[in-house]
């Protein structure tokens, strides 16, 4: 095994969490070494360009992660994209900069059993919001502008044209902070097999690299910030999580945490696709030469377009809607039709599943029950948002636009039909937490402080510690979260 030099602390996983940390802990004076798997890169024009986000799904930059067959999705296996390569997911995202809500910020509060307060979480917003500077978009589509006119006047309504994190029109991914540190900060890549352990301290992490095993040590901890599926495989590899798990995959049990990699939780989008007149130009993903000079000098126009431009929360903040003005499940293979689709889904799904290995070799894939609608109340909640997106398209510009409903289709009207139709389209948003979730108490893996219980120099700052998806897009959350913890992790040291 080859050897390393000593870094201050070992970051796993150069996601948006990752990278804020990385920055922050340099900017204190730690010296870092940032840990991410080598990645090839996408064709330049989708990584730049917003508009064509869809295609960097199932790109070379996406992990291609998939579930087991969903029973309460008609036994459907689903893709679950995952970012790959330096940004993580913020890679592959629509860009969508979403505040946390006052719900966000409170849970969070609550899990740590007081020891957080609103106002500091607050705080931590605001100075990586500044970092950041969102965009607001300087051009809607037609069935954008649509949709916030008709939304006005619904009741509960929250009608929001979402910011972006872009800078110019084009796509902006929080690695580049890393530059304003390249002195303390050392991008490491390579494949993180488990964590190396004195005793019950974390000292550094082994990682497998060019067919190498190499161990990178750390005088002061590690933080695992890979995400909701690679860091709960990385602490089972490691010794800690369910007894059971680790028995069968003949895993020395360092520290029994039964909830490691359980009560897993996502956002799933139900589409309701709107056909619009042929009067409607269709969005198409190749673009005028008008439009690509037009982003090219002003970063404006339709390429410059995130598609999901807009939506907000509805019904009490217990709906999100998102639209685009795409069919939403053929955009980019088929732009022929006019179209838009008012994408719903429930902001605190109750359904949980679970995350677990399928071998002891980290290249392996994971097994994903991703548990959807297991309570069915979230089906309920679907089938309310369906005929919510319905009473939308209902108002005026949209009803003077509408051809047909596609989808569900117009004839599906009672509970069971819009069911039906839920469990047959209804798609992952790409929101998984809660696999190593913050709880002061009981079952939480995660205490106050981001330790993981039983250990010492070990943390975890990503979407695993949310016991719930944040009611919006969680990378403005994750990212306030990662800022907050740089300094609660730099005081323990």
């Amino acid at each position: 095994m080859q050897a390393m030099r000593t870094f201050d602390l070992v970051v796993v996983g150069a996601g948006s969490a990752g990278c804020v940390l990385a920055y922050r802990l340099a900017g204190l004076g730690f010296r870092i070494a940032l840990v991410e798997p080598p990645s090839p890169e996408a064709p330049e024009i989708d990584r730049l360009r917003p508009s064509r986000w869809l295609n960097l799904l199932g790109s070379a930059e996406d992990w291609g992660f998939r579930t087991t067959p969903c029973p309460q999705l008609a036994s459907r296996v689903l893709d679950w994209p995952r970012g790959r390569g330096i940004g993580g997911s913020s890679r592959i995202n629509a860009m969508i900069w979403f505040p946390p809500t006052q719900r966000d910020l409170q849970q969070l509060v609550t899990a740590s059993c007081g020891q957080w307060t609103m106002e500091e979480l607050q705080r931590c917003y605001e100075q990586v919001e500044a970092c950041v500077r969102p965009e607001s978009p300087a051009w809607l589509s037609d069935p954008a502008s649509m949709f916030m006119e008709a939304a006005n006047d619904v009741r509960g309504a929250e009608p929001m044209i979402y910011r972006r994190v872009q800078r110019g029109g084009r796509r902006w991914i929080p690695s580049r902070l890393l530059t304003d540190h390249d002195s303390l900060i050392e991008v490491v890549r390579g494949q993180v097999d488990r964590v190396v352990w004195n005793r019950d301290a974390a000292v550094g992490v082994q990682l497998l690299s060019k067919g190498s095993s190499i161990e990178l040590k750390a005088s002061k901890g590690v933080v695992l910030a890979a995400g909701t599926i690679a860091t709960p495989m990385i602490l089972m590899r490691s010794g800690i999580g369910p007894s059971e798990i680790l028995s069968r995959l003949q895993i020395d049990l360092h520290n029994e945490i039964p909830s490691i990699g359980q009560h897993l939780r996502d956002h799933l989008i139900m589409p309701v696709v709107l056909e619009l007149h042929r009067s409607f130009p269709p969005f198409r993903a190749a673009h005028s030469m008008q439009d690509l000079a037009r982003w090219q000098v002003m970063g404006t126009g339709p390429i410059a377009c995130n598609l999901a431009e807009c939506g907000g929360l509805f019904a009490a903040q217990s709906l999100q809607i998102h639209i685009t003005p795409t069919h939403y499940l053929q955009y980019p293979q088929q732009d022929g039709l006019p179209a838009m689709t008012i994408g719903v889904n429930v902001t605190q799904p109750a359904s949980a599943g679970s995350i677990q290995p399928t071998s002891c070799d980290p290249s392996a894939p994971p097994e994903i029950r991703a548990g959807y609608f297991d309570n069915l109340s979230d089906l309920e909640g679907t089938i309310q948002g369906v005929r919510l997106a319905r009473e939308i398209a209902a108002k005026s510009p949209i009803s003077e636009s509408l051809q047909e409903e596609r989808i569900p289709g117009a004839k599906r009207i009672s509970d069971d039909e819009i069911a039906r139709s839920v469990r047959r389209y209804a798609q992952t948003l790409y929101h998984p937490t809660g696999t190593c979730s913050l709880g002061a108490t009981g079952e939480g893996a995660v205490d106050h402080n981001l330790s993981i219980r039983g250990t010492g120099q070990l943390w975890v700052v990503d979407a695993s510690i949310l016991s719930k998806p944040t009611v919006g897009n969680p990378n403005a959350t994750l990212m306030m979260l990662a800022w907050f913890a740089a300094a609660r992790i730099a005081s323990q040291i």
